[in-house]
């Protein structure tokens, strides 16, 4: 007599219900978050690729699973140790990713999560054999906008030289200034979206997933297909820019940023998939050339044996309530917590727009129409908060003293400073346009109020023009150096149940040559201070705190 004679429905029962409370407790856990991942960064085009990755990741691993009951690969050896400590870390990456909003470690903390679960009732050997969707799931993890911007600056303007270079091979008039593209009448900027990052990412997750499907068995084909796959992500998104930059300029702008836009970017996996198989055959024609020159066979794919199952499925999948019930419970748990410890006490000093309270003229100083045109503290135009325009309000000015020494100002503002919508050095935006960075050093003033501010001075140069620049950035009640101080600056805060606000404040000055910067430094200083002096009237502790 079977087992499925003996307990037709006791394994049906065993085997569902259970899991179904663990889904539950999953549900209740990630179903808000991967809303707001859809109407945030998952929404964009630099992290387009996520909700993609997960959807083939949860079919991976249902296929995957089904595969290892049929060959009776599905072991029960619980490893209740380390699958408990996994399953604590993922939700303790959840409480701290959902309420302090570090998305990397929110979509992140699934992954041990679900690897615990694994190791809990099926053990090491099992969770082993489920590694590759595990692995793949990393991949929808959105990036810490700091680790975008390291690794998609080179890229940005590796893409931009290589289209610029392109088109002019065939006549077009077109010129570049860093990652922006002067093509005719019209500019482009070659964003994140056109760097190379995002599609890297989804480029080099379905080149895993292939290789994985296939299963060759030669390390060294294996190996080259998955670095081939970062050139060949970098000529798809050439191709993308320069059919962009023609559509651009037979067209019109419009055209460029609608539908054609969209069409661009499905054109870029076309030719990237097109490339991976291409070159995966030429992989495969050198494997066979290399086999016969050596006078053996080319390793082929080993197929899957089929083995009978070990186990009835019910018994094989079947866990108890109570433990599913106390699984789901600590899931609830984490979603409560952080809820709890989500920061709402917002920190606002400005109520005004800048154009209505900053001084046009103050001291020495007055405004004048500005000869030059500044580098715009935002990396993309438009109205809403993201990492791209992280600002709620922003003002370019420049002023003149009587003897007739020139400051340009620049001041930008958010209400609300967050893990990846944050203000961001003023670097960034001068390398994206075109200027290289000469020379460096900290800052340190004092305010009118005896309150030290420290910061950065910088040296940038862009052909022919040189220009001194001097700034800070105010999180807060502190001036954090750099995004990690930033990122520390506003957990911390978070975490105490505040939410900063922050400004960043940038006067620059053009000289002739590199021995001017210390007096441009010193002047700029000067005005900076007259500024602060002349703004702590209506609104104190704007550009630094009383």
């Amino acid at each position: 007599m079977t087992i499925e004679q003996t307990y037709p429905l006791q394994g049906k029962k065993l085997g569902l219900s259970p899991w179904l409370v663990i889904a539950a407790g999953l549900a209740a856990m990630y179903v808000p978050s991967f809303i707001d991942l859809f109407q945030g960064v998952w929404g964009t085009d630099r992290n387009a690729h996520g909700p993609i990755v997960l959807a083939v990741a949860c079919c991976y691993l249902y296929v995957r699973v089904r595969q290892l009951r049929e060959e009776g690969l599905v072991e029960r050896r619980p490893a209740p140790l380390a699958g408990g400590l996994s399953l604590l870390f993922g939700l303790l990456c959840f409480t701290l990713g959902r309420s302090q909003t570090v998305l990397f470690l929110e979509a992140g903390s699934l992954i041990p999560i679900l690897a615990g679960l694994v190791l809990m009732f099926f053990g090491a050997r099992t969770c082993r054999r489920l590694w590759f969707a595990f692995f793949f799931m990393l991949f929808m993890v959105p990036l810490p906008a700091s680790v975008v911007d390291l690794l998609t600056q080179p890229l940005k303007i590796g893409v931009s030289y290589a289209s610029e270079h392109l088109l002019r091979a065939f006549d077009y008039p077109i010129a570049r200034s860093g990652v922006v593209l002067y093509m005719g009448q019209y500019q482009l900027l070659v964003a994140d979206a056109c760097a190379g990052l995002n599609s890297l990412f989804t480029l080099e997750a379905l080149g895993l997933l292939y290789m994985n499907l296939v299963r060759h068995q030669s390390l060294l084909r294996n190996t080259a297909l998955a670095l081939l796959i970062v050139p060949i992500s970098f000529t798809a998104n050439t191709v993308r820019v320069v059919v962009l930059a023609l559509i651009t300029y037979y067209l019109g702008d419009a055209a460029g940023q609608g539908f054609l836009h969209g069409f661009a970017g499905m054109l870029l996996f076309l030719v990237a998939l097109a490339l991976i198989i291409g070159m995966d055959s030429v992989l495969r024609v050198v494997a066979v050339r290399h086999a016969r020159w050596r006078g053996v066979a080319e390793p082929e794919a080993v197929p899957r044996v089929r083995q009978p199952a070990r186990q009835e499925r019910g018994a094989l999948f079947a866990i108890g309530l109570p433990s599913a019930l106390l699984l789901a419970l600590g899931m609830a748990a984490s979603v409560a917590v952080a809820h709890m410890l989500a920061p709402h006490e917002a920190q606002v000093v400005k109520s005004a727009r800048f154009e209505a309270f900053v001084p046009r003229q103050f001291g020495q100083w007055r405004e004048v129409p500005s000869p030059y045109v500044q580098v715009s503290v935002d990396v993309q135009d438009g109205t809403d908060r993201s990492y791209e325009q992280p600002y709620d309000d922003v003002l370019s000015r420049t002023y003149v003293n009587g003897r007739g020494e020139q400051v340009m100002l620049a001041l930008a503002y958010a209400n609300e400073q967050m893990q990846d919508v944050k203000i961001h050095p003023p670097e960034a935006c001068y390398v994206a346009q075109g200027f290289v960075m000469v020379d460096g050093a900290p800052l340190a003033m004092r305010t009118v109020t005896g309150r030290e501010i420290t910061g950065r001075r910088f040296l940038a140069r862009n052909n022919d023009r040189l220009e001194a620049v001097s700034y800070w950035m105010r999180i807060g009640d502190a001036f954090p150096d750099g995004g990690l101080a930033a990122r520390w600056k506003i957990f911390t805060a978070g975490m105490a149940g505040r939410i900063s606000d922050g400004i960043l404040v940038r006067a620059s000055s053009l000289v002739q040559e590199p021995a001017q910067q210390a007096g441009a430094y010193a002047l700029q200083q000067r005005f900076l201070q007259d500024l602060e002096a002349a703004m702590q009237g209506g609104h104190p502790g704007l550009m630094a705190p009383v």
